[in-house]
């Protein structure tokens, strides 16, 4: 992962209100993308206490999805599916007691805009609509394309934002309050994966 430029130098910064937003340059579904994303700083700080990275299977979440963060939901309230999950579940995201199941897992980030760079618009669209069902998505070219008008007309039908070079002229459709699915949780935590730091000699236990 990379951190990438300031918002003043990047098209991000007239798109994003969220002034804790931060910026990597990531891969993701093949894609190189810079995101744009908000942390949960508290969840990263409790995980990292926790020893717990991300969980990325997305039958785990969809589990932990129904469950009411911070609550304890009896065992008879579970399935046996359910039961059989969360016990599968790495330490640091539930709590098991006697009585039932607490979750302490939540989203350690939320995506906020992909920006994918190309050589042409067509391009940009076709990776950029990876990312439709995440946030919210923005092409920049280098240049004037030679097919504008198309483009643009294209970008605003889709909701997709253009920009070229840093200016941006049509400005990406807002994701908005999208149901939380286990895709997308899934999604946040191969992002928050990507971002976190690169452990160094000296973080590293004794003997590695």
């Amino acid at each position: 992962m990379t951190a990438t430029g300031s918002r003043a130098t990047t098209p991000t910064a007239p798109l994003l209100a969220e002034p804790a937003a931060l910026l990597a340059d990531v891969r993701m579904r093949g894609v190189e993308v810079t995101m744009a994303y908000v942390p949960d700083e508290a969840e990263r700080r409790r995980r990292a206490a926790a020893g717990l990275t991300g969980v990325t299977r997305v039958d785990l979440l969809d589990v932990l999805l129904g469950l009411p963060a911070g609550a304890t939901v009896p065992w008879p309230a579970l399935s046996a599916k359910e039961r059989r999950a969360v016990r599968e579940l790495p330490p640091g995201c539930a709590e098991l007691t006697p009585t039932g199941v607490v979750r302490l897992l939540r989203r350690p980030l939320r995506p906020e805009l992909a920006i994918v760079r190309a050589a042409s618009w067509r391009a940009g669209l076709d990776r950029a609509g990876r990312f439709g069902a995440y946030c919210a998505r923005l092409v920049v070219l280098p240049g004037v394309p030679a097919d504008l008008g198309q483009a643009r007309a294209e970008a605003d039908y889709w909701g997709v934002g253009l920009a070229l070079g840093t200016e941006v002229v049509v400005p990406p459709e807002r994701f908005g309050s999208r149901a939380h699915t286990p895709a997308g949780w899934a999604f946040a935590e191969e992002l928050h994966l990507r971002t976190l730091p690169v452990p160094t000699r000296a973080d590293r236990p004794a003997g590695r």
